[in-house]
């Protein structure tokens, strides 16, 4: 296996990107002395890598100061000579034109959560290429759970094609004694008891708002030791602090050498990190590993990369930042739990394991064959306790709907069990669950009960039909589907038709307002509810719980099949949580719509112009209204409303919550 590796980001002054590359190229050369690598980036390389046994080649490559005009220029041709199996680029980026078989590590999706936090150049270079180029990937690498998930929402990557990679802590970074720290606390004049922020300075950091908070303490002795490059607005922090008064207690030592971060990190109160949003945040195990209190933010990956190990702040809050502070200061035991903590936190995370990881994902892309994970098969002697726990847990979670389920129905409901139909009806029998006729069912008036809301339903689709045909023609629609009550039939009293839309990405907003004024017009604005609407660039979920599986299962398209099958197939997690679920009955349970000819000819018509002047014009008049909407459901307890470029979720009164509740309490299933 011969694998390019990009180097472009271990120049200079590295931050954690750099590091990254620079500490995972290393573990890999170490265990692994087989695969060859050839190492580019657009400066000469100078990296030290003592295990290499001649397996490693660096790129002789002069310099050119432009990164974007090297890869995307010079280095396609390069290696169109080399011809390795695999190329690995670390940082978003990749050429645009290229055959050479590539996986790229997409870090975070700060580019789409925090755009105000980026330069102009990135917003529009990085951010309009990293879908293109995620896309084209065989596999994308990231560095949290919390980015895979980010990178499926933003992206609509599915989930299948992305690996999470956590990364390490060096051996460098551990408790140093206080003789052995004193020289490097001279060397920067740092006498106080201080806390330490140390990252690039940039508004993602939040560091105004840690000096705000800071200048609130009572506490006038410690100080605010500040390290890292000034990146995009970093001039900002400095301002801060002496616009609050604070030029003697806030001090900024610049850009330090990773040489004297184990002696600053060991020397502090405690290690502050509330930033806004990051995709691993390598300094917070570094700061545990050093054995240092750490206080980070309770959002992205932060509080999952912390674990429980540090103490969690909401990082929009002032307050909650200085009572954290404060607290630190005040309380030795808290302190001491959290280095002890911290210090075992920080063992768990190592550059051998992201390498070895890494390599995994070379050898799956350069196969060009997934691995999936085996399905548990359960019979009736193997695991006939599972299989019982699953039926009974699928019954109550019907019964929650009052609605009985016939065998077959059953079957394709079981959770994370793969059994045959037979072994089911044994179960069932020997578990000597309540019969009515075929359907399995707790009460007898349950039964009933889906007879006569079968027929509400069927007669109220009936009506609406040629409405529906009316639906599925608009311009740009690619799939309607019947969802919910709608799709069980399970209605009430057959006045909302609950609907699962599809539309081409880019025109999803004004697809949406042109529905609306219609319903609105033919006076079946609350008879047709639009609840989901989302881009055809935005068909796997993010959402991955039960309910949500529930509802993706029970989908019934009657317009855009092929849409609906591409949708199954990004959706698999949904397979994994119900092995028995076919959706051929489900896509042949309506007729498919035929839609004319004019839908073709008012796309063409549009997609000449018209259409990206009336999907801002849509998305800027409908944005205000549905903020409002969400404002309204999120004051109730059973909203849920989601408002994205790409996805409208417009359920205000929303069974999720109170179902994953009962869920999670236990009650009721």
């Amino acid at each position: 296996m011969r694998i390019a590796f990009d180097a472009t980001v271990v120049h200079g002054r590295k931050s954690g990107v750099g590091y990254y590359c620079e500490e995972l190229l290393k573990a890999m050369v170490s265990m692994d002395h087989d695969t060859e690598f050839f190492v580019f980036s657009h400066q000469p390389v100078r990296l030290d890598l003592p295990a290499a046994n001649g397996n490693v080649r660096m790129a002789n490559s002069k310099f050119f100061p432009i990164r974007a005009f090297y890869l995307h220029a010079l280095l396609p041709g390069l290696l169109s000579a080399e011809k390795p199996s695999l190329c690995h680029y670390t940082n978003f980026l990749a050429p645009v034109i290229d055959s050479t078989p590539y996986v790229v590590t997409i870090h975070d999706m700060g580019l789409e959560r925090l755009k105000y936090a980026h330069p102009l150049a990135k917003r529009l270079y990085t951010r309009r290429l990293i879908p293109r180029i995620a896309n084209r990937a065989r596999l994308i690498v990231t560095n949290s759970e919390y980015s895979k998930w980010e990178i499926v929402r933003y992206l609509g990557i599915p989930e299948d094609r992305i690996r999470v990679t956590p990364l390490g802590v060096s051996p460098e970074f551990r408790p140093i004694a206080q003789q052995d720290l004193d020289g490097v606390l001279r060397k920067y004049n740092l006498h106080a008891p201080y806390f330490l922020y140390v990252g690039n300075l940039e508004p993602r950091k939040n560091l105004n708002r840690l000096v705000e908070a800071f200048a609130g303490l009572r506490d006038k002795e410690h100080q605010l030791v500040i390290v890292g490059n000034r990146w995009y607005r970093g001039n900002d922090v400095e301002a801060a602090a002496e616009r609050l008064g604070l030029r003697d207690r806030v001090r900024l030592l610049g850009y330090v050498p990773r040489a004297h971060l184990p002696a600053l990190y060991s020397g502090s109160i405690a290690f502050v990190y509330p930033s806004l949003l990051e995709g691993f945040g390598l300094p917070v195990i570094e700061a545990m590993s050093c054995g240092v209190p750490v206080v980070t933010s309770n959002n992205s990956s932060l509080k999952e990369i912390a674990g429980g190990a540090a103490l969690l702040i909401d990082p929009s809050n002032d307050e909650a930042i200085r009572e954290a502070l404060s607290i630190l200061i005040q309380d030795e035991s808290l302190r001491s739990s959290l280095r002890s903590r911290g210090l075992e936190r920080a063992r768990r995370y190592s550059w051998d394991h992201t390498a070895s990881l890494t390599l995994d994902i070379y050898r799956e892309a350069t196969d060009g064959s997934t691995r999936p994970k085996p399905r548990a098969e359960a019979t009736a002697a193997g695991l006939k306790s599972e299989l019982a726990q699953a039926v009974r847990h699928s019954v109550e979670y019907s019964a929650m709907f009052q609605y009985p389920l016939r065998l077959q129905e059953l079957h394709e409901r079981l959770q994370d069990i793969c059994v045959d139909v037979s072994s089911l009806e044994q179960c069932c029998n020997d578990l000597k669950l309540p019969r009515v006729g075929d359907f399995i069912a707790l009460s007898p008036d349950y039964v009933s009960m889906r007879h006569f809301r079968e027929t509400v339903s069927d007669r109220a689709i009936q009506e609406v039909w040629p409405r529906l045909q009316t639906i599925a023609s608009f311009p740009f629609v690619r799939m309607v589907a019947f969802s919910g009550a709608t799709a069980h039939r399970n209605m009430v009293n057959g006045e909302d038709i609950d609907l699962f839309v599809v539309i081409e990405d880019g025109k999803l907003w004004a697809a949406f307002l042109m529905m609306m004024l219609w319903a609105k017009w033919k006076g079946l604005r609350r008879r047709l509810c639009m609840n989901y609407i989302i881009s055809d660039r935005a068909l796997p979920l993010f959402d991955r719980d039960v309910f949500t599986a529930h509802q993706v299962t029970a989908l019934k398209p009657i317009f855009g099949k092929a849409t609906y099958d591409e949708f199954m197939r990004l959706n698999s997690f949904v397979a994994k949580r119900f092995p028995n679920f076919s959706p051929a009955p489900h896509r042949a349970a309506y007729p498919e719509i035929q839609t004319s000819l004019f839908k073709k000819v008012a796309e063409v018509a549009l997609g000449l112009g018209p259409i990206q002047l009336i999907e801002q014009f849509s998305r800027r008049i409908l944005g205000d209204y549905l903020r409002g909407k969400a404002k309204k459901a999120a004051a109730g307890s059973e909203g849920d409303v989601l408002i994205e470029p790409r996805r409208l979720k417009l359920h205000l009164n929303s069974h999720r919550q109170s179902v994953l509740s009962a869920i999670n309490s236990g009650s009721g299933v």
